[in-house]
């Protein structure tokens, strides 16, 4: 026979269970993913419900794989139905207004991904991590962190990419290393690091040191005046929106490994000789918006790709809305050997020095604002569509003039003796014989000498 004991136990599960309520019974959209064969179970979307889930007694299906709780007006995170799975692996919770999180608040020990993002959090429980040792990606983007000490990592001992863009963390990086494991730092797995807009205006001394397999680094929109001592297995970095004044071929002789490289929106004047040199197996160049760069030498990338570039490598060149007025037309081998070259929206002088542009294989999308700027009666003219008769050189402009000038001046020249030849009369010429009895001698003595 079952004790009372039980049978209070079997009634408290039923009355629960009558009023549990699925969030996949008409509040919020379910599927399932088919494009990845690691993420087996529901994707559940609860976004923009307006409504606080979290405090109603909603519960999630046996296998789920993804939750979005994103745009909800959340305020605080705490202990729910919903965030509790020994299934789910994604968790997205950014457009929120959160200010705190509760530290019993996960209990998703196979979450690999967590976005909180654009809330207002200040501060995380260091607890609040505990139960996520698998997490792998962790977004804390927009929030009003503004000390590294408010943010602890100790737990996340899988974590591999963060992303703290937009918190004004900068000035107390120069205080605690982001990676001090003494100090609850990141851990030296890193492989994504995001520090984008976080009043950076120096990065300190040995600062990567520890970090043995960093590949990606965006550190853009900072107040950096100068490229820092680089982690040396980079692949990807992002430098945009610095006032970076120069840039030169010590700055990435570090990173021979490098693939994507942006540079737009710098200070710099020059793309100087041998600057991109160190790095064979760049792939990709943003130099987009930089608006003081007025000169791209033919060396950029070395003197071996003028003469063979059976080794450059690069896919995708970007100067797009820069202040370049030509290029060199050694550039043409390497140049034609890019899948992707913008070159829209420069200060393009049409003449002859720029003609052979026209023999890149540009996609058609991409030439439509490559256009002149000089001389004015070309402006605005497309380059691709000019014939070539038109790009003339100041030079050649000037041999021109001379030579129409000299045979003007032939011309005229000859008129004016033809006209004298014919028009005026001529004189008659006095004969004179040199051997007239009447002409004067004049007999000079010779001194003989016997």
């Amino acid at each position: 026979m079952m004790s009372s004991w039980s049978v209070i136990a079997i009634i408290l599960l039923q009355c629960y269970a009558s009023h549990s309520i699925s969030v996949c019974d008409d509040i919020c959209t379910c599927g399932y993913r088919n494009n990845n064969e690691d993420y087996l179970g529901k994707e559940i979307d609860c976004s923009f419900k307006n409504q606080d889930l979290l405090i109603n007694n909603y519960t999630l299906p046996n296998v789920v794989c993804s939750l979005d709780l994103s745009s909800n007006n959340l305020i605080s995170i705490q202990k729910s139905n919903l965030l509790r799975s020994d299934t789910l692996l994604e968790l997205y919770l950014n457009r929120n207004n959160i200010t705190d999180i509760a530290v019993t608040a996960f209990a998703l020990p196979e979450l690999k991904i967590l976005d909180l993002s654009f809330n207002n959090l200040e501060y995380i429980d260091p607890e609040v991590f505990r139960g996520l040792n698998k997490l792998e990606y962790l977004n804390l983007a927009n929030n009003k962190f503004t000390a590294i000490s408010s943010l602890r990592f100790h737990h996340l001992n899988n974590l591999n990419k963060i992303v703290l863009d937009f918190n004004r963390l900068g000035p107390s990086m120069m205080e605690i290393n982001l990676f001090d494991r003494n100090g609850f730092g990141l851990t030296n797995k890193i492989k994504s690091l995001s520090i984008k807009g976080i009043d950076l205006d120096r990065i300190p001394d040995n600062f990567f040191a520890d970090l043995y397999d960093i590949r990606q680094l965006t550190i853009s929109d900072n107040t950096l005046e100068d490229i820092f001592e680089l982690p040396t297995t980079l692949e990807y970095l992002d430098l945009s929106n610095n006032p970076i004044k120069e840039i030169s071929e010590e700055d990435f002789v570090d990173v021979p490994g490098l693939r994507r490289l942006k540079l737009n929106n710098l200070l710099i004047k020059e793309v100087p000789d041998y600057v991109f040199a160190p790095l064979p197996g760049l792939l990709s160049l943003d130099l987009e918006r930089n608006r003081n760069l007025t000169y791209f030498s033919r060396l950029a990338f070395g003197h071996e790709v003028l003469e063979d570039a059976d080794d450059f490598l690069m896919e995708k060149l970007s100067l797009r809305g820069s202040r370049l007025s030509k290029l060199d037309e050694d550039l043409l081998k390497p140049f034609g050997r890019l899948f992707h070259l913008d070159l829209q929206g420069n200060p393009w002088v049409c003449d002859c020095d720029i003609v052979w542009v026209k023999r890149l294989q540009i996609n058609p999308k991409d030439y439509d604002y490559v256009r002149c700027a000089l001389p004015r009666s070309l402006y605005n003219s497309r380059i691709f569509e000019l014939e070539d008769k038109y790009f003339i050189c100041k030079s050649t402009k000037r041999y021109i003039g001379v030579a129409i000038s000299i045979i003007t001046l032939f011309v005229a020249t000859f008129t004016i003796m033809m006209w004298i030849l014919k028009c005026i009369p001529k004189r008659k010429l006095a004969n004179y014989n040199m051997f007239n009895p009447y002409i004067a001698y004049t007999t000079l003595s010779v001194n003989m000498t016997t």
